[in-house]
């Protein structure tokens, strides 16, 4: 029988506004957050297009993030 893999407990300060929206995405989508963290990690460090894109497209000041440094 495989092992489950160990998990690290993380939190990330995300706008209200944000999670909102990805709260009714993930319903009609079925996709969790945990779904999408992964994903998106593994995507980030073996995907050179991914990774480009992220960097990109991705404002931290449109989220709000800026404001948390």
């Amino acid at each position: 029988m495989l092992e489950k893999p160990k998990r690290v407990i993380t939190s990330v300060k995300i706008p209200d506004s944000l999670y909102e929206d990805f709260k009714m995405m993930s319903v009609r989508t079925k996709m969790n957050l945990q779904d999408i963290v992964e994903r998106s990690m593994y995507l980030y460090m073996t995907d050179n297009n991914y990774r480009m894109k992220i960097h990109e497209t991705y404002s931290t000041y449109y989220t709000g993030s800026h404001l948390l440094k």
